[in-house]
């Protein structure tokens, strides 16, 4: 028991010495991984984490809530050193302490914030059936409720309108300062690509000027650069889209009436 307390006061000194590192003005993102890393190798002392057997150590309650203040910083951190990957495996871990562990703790004010961010990543990375997964494991009275779950679905709910402009002025507002600006910015470009895809679809030219507030950008040469990136031609302020045979839709209507009709006569055979 004294040395598990012994490891317990140890790793919490160690801790806030990286969350100043973490706090301070010009944080050090690489130095502050490596005092991460070392934090959670000490964790593995902790003989309340799972996997665990046996009887439940006298100061469970201290290191699980310890440990998933770390993960929490480590989910944060991952943001900032624009590290995806990191960032989905660190929330995978938390799910732990929210869910098996939600009632013998108590609840995390960096819970919310940390779930809505990684719904904020689903949106971000176009992973809609992803999102509505993550988003039913929330309980559904803290989707208007709670404002970092409330942001992401109403985000969701201006792309699936077409709304693109409220996107962009969500972003203005800000609710995520620091964390989410990543993610904004990255939604910010997921969208623009499906107007791009849109307007080649619908137009064969379209003005600069247009263009800019149809596709978001601030400035005229913004446009022409991002019109040279899709491979549009840009003459005399005017866009031309490249519209060419192969990009027309075929909607192959024959076949999907005959498989329709077969699967109502499976329909009617299994009923």
């Amino acid at each position: 028991a004294e040395a598990a307390d012994m490891a317990l006061q140890e790793v919490a000194s160690q801790f806030e010495t990286f969350k100043k590192a973490y706090d301070a003005p010009k944080c050090d993102v690489e130095k502050c991984a490596q005092m991460l890393d070392q934090l959670k190798l000490r964790m593995t002392q902790f003989s309340s984490l799972p996997p665990f057997a046996g009887a439940a150590p006298q100061n469970m309650q201290q290191e699980l809530l310890l440990s998933r203040e770390i993960l929490e910083h480590g989910a944060f951190l991952g943001i900032r050193m624009h590290d995806i990957p990191a960032f989905e495996r660190y929330v995978s871990q938390l799910k732990i302490f929210y869910n098996d562990f939600g009632k013998i703790l108590p609840e995390s004010q960096r819970q919310f914030p940390i779930l809505g961010l990684n719904l904020l990543r689903l949106l971000a990375q176009n992973r809609t059936a992803e999102f509505h997964t993550e988003l039913e494991l929330i309980p559904s009275e803290l989707h208007d409720s709670n404002i970092y779950i409330k942001y992401p679905t109403q985000l969701e709910q201006y792309i699936m309108e077409g709304s693109f402009n409220k996107v962009l002025n969500a972003r203005a507002d800000g609710l995520y300062s620091r964390e989410g600006e990543y993610f904004m910015d990255m939604l910010t470009d997921t969208v623009r690509e499906e107007i791009a895809n849109c307007a080649e679809k619908a137009y064969k030219t379209m003005s600069v000027d247009h263009a800019k507030s149809v596709l978001m950008l601030k400035t005229a040469p913004e446009v022409i650069a991002y019109a040279e990136q899709r491979g549009w031609s840009v003459e005399s302020g005017v866009i031309t889209y490249q519209q060419s045979a192969d990009k027309e839709l075929e909607v192959p209507s024959l076949r999907l009436i005959h498989e329709t009709l077969s699967y109502a006569k499976e329909l009617e055979r299994i009923v």
